[in-house]
């Protein structure tokens, strides 16, 4: 896409059909590739958006933004977008591999050879990692189930686990395993630093159509999670950097409004107990009884004498 300003900056006489055949596009392609440009910019504000009209005979390039100049990387930015593409070659079951490969493999061509050493080793991933990513590709790729111990930090403890694998995604640097857990009989996300000893059954996976459909821009789903209505401490509101809480403006005796996705009713109910000196919740009453209910339990093992 970023070839088409330049293209009919050179040709400005080019029609829509010659300038797709030139462009390895489709006609259909190069329309949505315009309505795309059309009105895009840096901002909102009228002075910094493309402006382009076209029709079948040539397009008109009103105002480029300076975008009708040849796309030049520096340095810096090389080999920033090589880090990201090497990090997306690692990664199984996510996207076409030949295309990133390819991507990355012409920034590297351009690069001096001491600079490729550099980036290509800070994206090396564990060994370790490897051999789990590996075989979760080999069991995306060939559609079979995975046998795996995964360690769960909020119980301290590790389980086996047998699961239908769907895809891998990329969330807040960490890698993580979208699958169905058979044990669970739920749709489950497992990161992969957590998981060992990954083992593909001959077993033909059959995930949930429910867990195959991942919204890139929220692969935990906290969008359609429901929510719970809490309050934090002014002096915590630090948190919300952390976790998915939205919180009011003001704060009212020194507590701040707000909401946050529950996700794992467990979960959640250990995040609340664990900062309960500076949150509280106040709905939905499911959760607030059962934070209730763990807290007194809790309470009533230090009182309970040993036999």
């Amino acid at each position: 896409m970023t070839n088409i300003l330049p293209y009919f900056k050179r040709h400005p006489d080019k029609s829509m059909m010659e300038a797709a055949s030139d462009l390895d596009m489709s006609h259909e392609e190069l329309v949505a590739a315009l309505n795309t440009l059309f009105l895009s910019g840096a901002t909102q504000n009228t002075e910094d958006l493309i402006d382009l009209s076209w029709d079948f005979r040539k397009v008109n390039i009103i105002d480029s933004q300076g975008m009708d100049q040849a796309l030049r990387l520096t340095p810096t930015e090389a080999s920033a977008l090589l880090l990201a593409l090497e990090s997306l070659e690692s990664m199984p079951g996510l996207i076409d591999p030949q295309a990133v490969q390819a991507a990355a493999n012409k920034i590297r061509g351009i690069m001096d050879t001491k600079t490729q050493g550099i980036y290509d080793s800070l994206a090396t991933t564990p060994p370790e990692e490897s051999k789990i990513q590996a075989a979760l590709a080999m069991a995306i790729d060939t559609n079979k189930q995975v046998r795996f111990e995964y360690w769960s930090p909020g119980e301290n403890e590790s389980t086996s686990r047998t699961a239908d694998p769907v895809r891998v995604f990329l969330a807040d640097s960490e890698l993580y395993l979208s699958a169905w857990d058979k044990d669970r009989d739920a749709h489950r996300t497992f990161r992969l630093d957590r998981m060992r000893d990954v083992e593909v059954l001959e077993t033909a996976a059959t995930p949930k159509s429910a867990s195959t459909e991942i919204d890139p821009t929220d692969p935990f789903g906290f969008d359609s999670s429901d929510k719970a209505t809490i309050f934090l401490h002014e002096t915590a509101s630090w948190l919300a950097d952390y976790h998915d809480i939205s919180l009011a403006e003001t704060a009212r005796n020194g507590w701040i409004e707000g909401s946050m996705p529950i996700g794992r009713q467990s979960w959640f109910v250990r995040f609340a107990l664990s900062n309960a000196d500076r949150l509280r919740v106040t709905s939905p009453e499911s959760i607030t009884v059962a934070i209730a209910e763990n807290a007194i339990a809790a309470l009533a093992r230090y009182t309970q004498k040993q036999s």
